[in-house]
């Protein structure tokens, strides 16, 4: 069977795709389910709170002219509400600053980018969630992982990840993800990064990911209070009749991380029973569902688990039974 190209959910994604066709509006916010689940304090909140927030997070940006942009490209703002195609409101917003379409569409990334931030971070007035900052200095905060794991007839099939990280460290050469299992791992194609795999003896495996230049020549360091983006996947190596039913999909972590999202995609069989853990040692991992813990799977067979602000070093996740 061709595996599905589905990707690692991210919020910057989402935030991308939420500006298209009609802009923020009830309906299509129901597509964005990580940007929903930022935004929200309780389920009960109504559609127009958690507007009301999201205004809020565009008008806290700094950079001059950020958030008039973002409030024109998601059809906020008065002279763009009602308008259900993103090119015209780019012409909407090109005629007010004097520029062509492609100048605002070439600045609308950083704008996302920044805006993602506040979102994660929570610091604008309306943020239904207060992080202490102090706490976020002198290493890595991850603002989003994001990882995907599809399970094919019992058999893991791949695993995409996403990780969107500040660097409060000083100059870093590279960042560290560690696993358990042996594996054929790959970065995104044009990314800003190469990986380096170690063995560690009967540990498993750390991936060094080493940081390029701009023209990807060479490895550079990462700036003191810079974001990057890490894209990877990872693939079975060796005989896949050799593999054993996977039953478990969890990560521990050791950095902050403001928002984590951990989804299993099942293709084909499908488990009899799916639940989740969070933040518990490998001891106290629950190993069966239960009226507090189960997972239903959503129409495309996918099992999710997110959390906000995590770290520690405890394991979170999902598990299986067939």
């Amino acid at each position: 069977m061709r595996l599905d190209k589905a990707a690692a959910a991210s919020l910057i994604d989402e935030l991308a795709l939420l500006r298209k066709n009609d802009g923020f509006i009830q309906r299509r916010l129901t597509r964005t389910p990580i940007v929903d689940e930022v935004l929200r304090h309780s389920l009960e909140e109504p559609f127009e709170r958690l507007k009301s927030r999201f205004i809020s997070a565009i008008h806290s940006l700094e950079e001059p002219g950020e958030a008039e942009l973002l409030l024109d490209i998601f059809a906020l703002s008065p002279e763009t509400e009602g308008v259900t195609r993103l090119q015209q409101r780019r012409q909407i917003h090109g005629r007010k600053i004097n520029r062509k379409t492609d100048t605002v569409a070439s600045r609308e990334e950083a704008a996302l980018s920044h805006l993602h931030s506040r979102l994660v971070m929570g610091t604008y007035a309306q943020s239904p969630l207060v992080l202490h900052v102090p706490e976020m200095h002198g290493g890595i905060v991850y603002e989003h992982t994001a990882t995907m794991i599809i399970v094919e007839d019992k058999k893991w099939r791949r695993t995409l990840e996403h990780y969107r990280f500040a660097n409060m460290h000083g100059e870093l050469d590279y960042v560290t993800v560690s696993r358990s299992h042996d594996a054929w791992i790959d970065v995104l194609k044009g990314g800003d990064f190469k990986v380096n795999p170690r063995p560690v003896p009967g540990a498993g495996w750390n991936d060094h990911f080493w940081h390029l230049n701009a023209e990807h020549t060479a490895t550079e360091p990462m700036r003191y209070g810079e974001v990057y983006d890490l894209r990877f996947h990872l693939e079975p190596e060796g005989d896949d009749d050799a593999q054993d039913p996977i039953k478990l999909a969890s990560r521990a972590f050791h950095q902050r991380s403001l928002l984590a999202s951990i989804e299993v995609k099942f293709i084909g069989q499908k488990p009899r029973l799916v639940w989740k853990f969070e933040q518990v040692s490998p001891f106290a991992r629950p190993t069966e569902a239960n009226e507090y813990n189960a997972v239903t799977l959503d129409e495309r067979g996918v099992a999710t688990l997110r959390m906000r602000d995590v770290h520690g070093g405890l394991f979170s996740g999902i598990s299986w039974d067939w």
